[in-house]
């Protein structure tokens, strides 16, 4: 199989930039051709091309969504591609589907943006766990602990890292997690070398830097250089240019399940490559504007029951038409100043009563770390928090202290930590109001399963039944009985993290109506983190961009689209230090 760039059956080719990629060796080490795959009506991957190399580094870059993480998923054989798709490993061809355990017998090995780890397994075990795997029912023949004991001290001194060998990977800081990912795949390719006779040898890196410090980044790449140079290697899958620039040989960028450029290492330009990654911006008006302006102030009519919520909440509704055009600084009552903890360093922003305001950053950017450090569930180290005329010292805010203090939190993971699946729709949903209902010493369970019967309807939480368990409830709509919980409580500010992950169409516009009536109706202030940034051009009225734990920018009015978003995190990346 020769190696070929360029669309299928004198389809135009992807934009060039420089000469054909240098070739290591006579036979690349992979070639993959005509890879397609859809889900449903969605496109994932449509005929693209790829090749590495024996001791390069490609770099693939994207927007979410541009078809990155499905192609590793071919790769590793977790998904199947559709039929006409072709793929060679050392010049061989490799069936597709792969098979089950294949990959690690043809030189292929992958860390994954979730690490992969066995969080029950030891660091011992995770870094042997491919030997288990692969062997089929070999795996069953005795296991010499002392001797992999010896041999697993061996593989951590040789790559500079300490570990305890008998501690659960579960039980690691997430540093070190990916320290223990990325040996175990470097050690599953050496041996796969010294087994094969000098094999061609693949490592598949899923955003590996997100994790990793600036010390461990420069680590990982010491240990690509010394993997290249001993004949393997790499895919590179990064939102980081930055790192893209240092490391990768070749950079290819896929865009909407396509293939649509590559460049070498000497023509790798800032501006250029992310233009290539975003694609032609177009200004639109947001739809959280243009809902402002277009439809009258709608209180929703869960307001008649929570009468208490409205009378506390009583005076602080702002017009529509203040939301539209955005608030002044001066009217920007809740502040956010100095926030520090986890990736995020000294970040400070402002949200007036009805305002939408969506913070944008990459998976480990920091971004996704405001919302529980905001709302103490996890340990900031500095800032505060000014909210209904009182300044809160965020380190010393815990979640019940928050929601005292009319704070709500829609986290990512509503399963574990935003509902109670084996309660009822109607206990979950009148939880954060109940005291209001216990009178005289008695608890008025009559009165909360009305307000849950007329909520069902209002939220349109479906099927509109008070009796059944949340966990027999879709994906969507449990985030509808999420919101309507704490909306019930009448917050002053909403903290919603992927508020729409996982949920179906429909009932992502039933969460956006939801929100921006809320909004409206009780000047309630929210902020909104997503790595979505086409919902976040939808929903907000700003949107403050967030790189290397820091504020790198803020967009609002017509430059606030999903492209411009997008190119403002890519290039944030390169400008903040």
């Amino acid at each position: 199989m020769s190696e070929q760039f360029g669309g299928r059956d004198g389809a135009s080719s992807p934009e060039r930039h420089g000469q054909d990629a240098p070739r290591r060796g006579e036979t690349p080490a992979l070639v993959a051709r005509r890879i397609s795959k859809s889900f449903d009506r969605t496109r994932a991957l449509d005929g693209v091309d790829l090749s590495i190399n024996r001791g390069e580094v490609v770099a693939l870059v994207g927007q979410n969504g541009s078809g990155k993480s499905t192609l590793v998923k071919i790769l590793s054989g977790y998904h199947e591609p559709e039929p006409g798709g072709e793929l060679s490993i050392d010049g061989v061809d490799v069936p597709l589907p792969v098979p089950p355990g294949m990959a690690g017998e043809i030189g292929l090995s992958f860390v994954y943006q979730d690490l992969g780890l066995n969080g029950g397994m030891t660091v011992l075990e995770n870094l042997n766990l491919s030997l288990r795997v692969r062997h089929g029912l070999g795996a069953w023949s005795p296991i010499w602990w002392r001797r992999e004991r010896r041999e697993a001290e061996r593989v951590l001194r040789l790559y500079q890292v300490s570990l305890a060998l008998d501690a659960r990977a579960r039980d690691l800081a997430p540093v070190h997690q990916a320290r223990l990912a990325i040996v175990r795949s470097a050690h599953d390719l050496r041996r796969f070398q010294q087994a094969s006779g000098g094999h061609s040898s693949i490592m598949v890196l899923d955003e590996p830097t997100v994790f990793l410090p600036e010390g461990d980044v420069r680590f990982l790449f010491d240990l690509i250089r010394t993997l290249v140079s001993l004949g393997g290697s790499v895919l590179f899958v990064s939102h980081d240019l930055a790192a893209v620039r240092e490391i990768a040989d070749r950079t290819v960028v896929f865009r909407d399940g396509r293939k649509v450029a590559e460049m070498l290492r000497g023509d790798f330009d800032e501006d250029e490559l992310v233009n290539l990654i975003v694609g032609a911006a177009t200004p639109r008006r947001s739809s959280a504007r243009a809902e402002a302006t277009e439809e009258p102030e709608d209180a929703l009519t869960l307001d008649e029951v929570t009468s208490r919520s409205v009378a506390r909440e009583a005076g602080r509704a702002v017009p529509a038409a203040a939301a539209a055009s955005g608030p002044s600084r001066s009217e920007r009552t809740i502040r956010v100043e100095g926030l520090t903890g986890g990736r995020l360093r000294d970040l400070s922003f402002a949200l007036a009563p009805g305002e939408i305001v969506g913070i944008a950053g990459l998976i480990g950017s920091g971004a996704e770390d405001v919302p529980y450090l905001l709302f103490g569930s996890e340990a900031a180290t500095a800032g505060t928090l000014e909210i209904g005329g009182e300044t809160l010292s965020i380190p010393q805010l815990t979640p019940s202290e928050a929601v005292r203090k009319h704070l709500a939190l829609i986290p990512a993971d509503r399963k574990q930590f935003g509902l109670g699946l084996e309660l009822t729709v109607w206990e979950n949903m009148v939880m954060l109001v109940q005291d209001d209902h216990f009178k005289r010493g008695v608890f008025r369970r009559d009165e909360l399963v009305e307000i849950a019967r007329k909520g069902v309807v209002d939220f349109g939480v479906k099927p509109p039944r008070v009796d059944v368990r949340a966990s027999a409830l879709s994906g969507g709509n449990q985030q509808k009985l999420l919101l309507a919980k704490w909306l019930l409580a009448g917050p002053r500010l909403l903290i919603a993290h992927e508020p729409t992950q996982g949920v179906d169409v429909g009932a992502r516009r039933d969460i956006y109506r939801i929100v921006r009536r809320a909004a409206g109706a009780d000047a309630m202030a929210v902020v909104w983190v997503t790595t979505d940034f086409a919902e976040l051009e939808e929903v907000c009225h700003r949107v403050v961009v967030v790189s290397r734990g820091r504020e790198s920018g803020e967009l609002q009015g017509d430059e606030m689209t999903e492209d411009s978003i997008g190119a403002a995190v890519l290039r944030q990346l390169e400008e903040v230090g």
